[in-house]
């Protein structure tokens, strides 16, 4: 009984949101709702932000390089296979949703996130090479508009879909090339085990010089990112990661048991300064309100039993996307249970 009392006064300190506001009434309940943190794509959206007390993030970078990833031919099938690539352009949008929704339930499409099969793909997106882009050419002027577009009161950026398509790597011939010489490099045998190494190499590597040149142009900008698609090999390698404010998933969209929540939870938030002091480990938490997609749908129940279990295991700031949900109906009420600001007027 003491235990379930005390549950009921523990809230989050902080909550960033994966969505804008896009008007003042959005921008209220946000608020309300205990956001403090948010991505704006306009200098309207900051006026919002600020004016409803949430620190606004300008606008989201994704990576570059001089052409999209390339996937074995297995993986580039299902790819193809659960985005309908084989479907009619002409198709009326509604049809071709039913049937790509279809398909991923089908193959157990996890939209990023861990797999539950041998063989899984991001949907719809496809990340440029990163590894390819030589001295981040491409990148630096990338982040350069960002960068110089940026408006007064900025806190900083926040940053997603540095990964890999099919949670691996990229097999393309520069990708491939650059494989071959690290082994030679290093001496070593073309194992799995040095594969992962290598490509868990290149992204935590390609992650930390986009936040060193951000913060070489504007020292005083806070990174917020989301580790995104998962590393099959290493799903929790956020915290070799130099960001302000590393979101790592603990609740994915798809509903995990309570013991999973927990255990990454406590990781995220307990080894966040392994490698670099300042990185705050967050715990981040997909919901999708839409019951009538393919991706996990998850109640305003789901939502707070994981917000409480989240709570449980020491997490003190939560990430949430889609952002929109946190104002829904039903999921507001819990979003403002457990982050909303006490009144000051009793």
């Amino acid at each position: 009984m003491e235990k379930n009392a005390s549950m009921e006064n523990m809230k989050f300190e902080r909550l960033f949101s994966w969505g804008p506001p896009t008007n003042e009434e959005t921008a209220a309940k946000y608020a309300q709702a205990g956001v403090t943190d948010i991505i704006v794509y306009s200098e309207k959206q900051l006026e919002l932000a600020t004016k409803h007390g949430m620190r606004g993030y300008w606008t989201c970078f994704t990576p570059e390089g001089p052409h999209c990833q390339v996937m074995n031919e297995e993986e580039t099938r299902h790819f193809n296979y659960i985005n309908g690539k084989d479907l009619d352009p002409a198709m009326p949008r509604d049809e071709r949703l039913k049937i790509t929704s279809m398909r991923k339930g089908e193959k157990n499409h996890r939209y990023g996130g861990e797999m539950v099969t041998d063989i899984d793909t991001l949907n719809d997106a496809e990340i440029k090479c990163f590894i390819s882009d030589d001295d981040l050419a491409l990148t630096r002027k990338k982040l350069d508009r960002i960068l110089s577009t940026a408006p007064d009161g900025i806190s900083g950026i926040y940053m997603d879909y540095i990964g890999y398509m099919n949670h691996h790597g990229c097999y393309c011939e520069n990708c491939l090339a650059k494989y071959k010489k690290y082994l030679a490099d290093k001496h070593l045998e073309n194992t799995t085990e040095n594969r992962n190494d290598f490509y868990l190499e290149q992204l935590v590597g390609y992650y930390n010089h986009v936040i060193d040149y951000v913060k070489k142009q504007r020292p005083e900008f806070k990174i917020v990112i989301h580790a995104y698609p998962d590393f099959k090999p290493l799903p929790l390698y956020g915290n070799r990661i130099k960001a302000d404010y590393c979101g790592q998933t603990v609740a994915w969209y798809f509903q995990w048991p309570e013991e999973k929540i927990q255990y990454y939870t406590k990781f995220v938030t307990e080894h966040s300064k392994d490698y670099y002091p300042h990185v705050e480990g967050i715990p981040f938490q997909g919901v999708n309100t839409n019951s009538n997609i393919s991706l996990g749908y998850k109640t305003p129940t789901d939502v707070e039993r994981e917000i409480r279990q989240i709570l449980a295991a020491g997490g003190k700031t939560l990430m949430v996307c889609d952002g929109p949900s946190i104002i829904e109906p039903g999921y507001f009420d819990v979003f403002r249970k457990y982050c909303g600001k006490e009144s000051s007027s009793k």
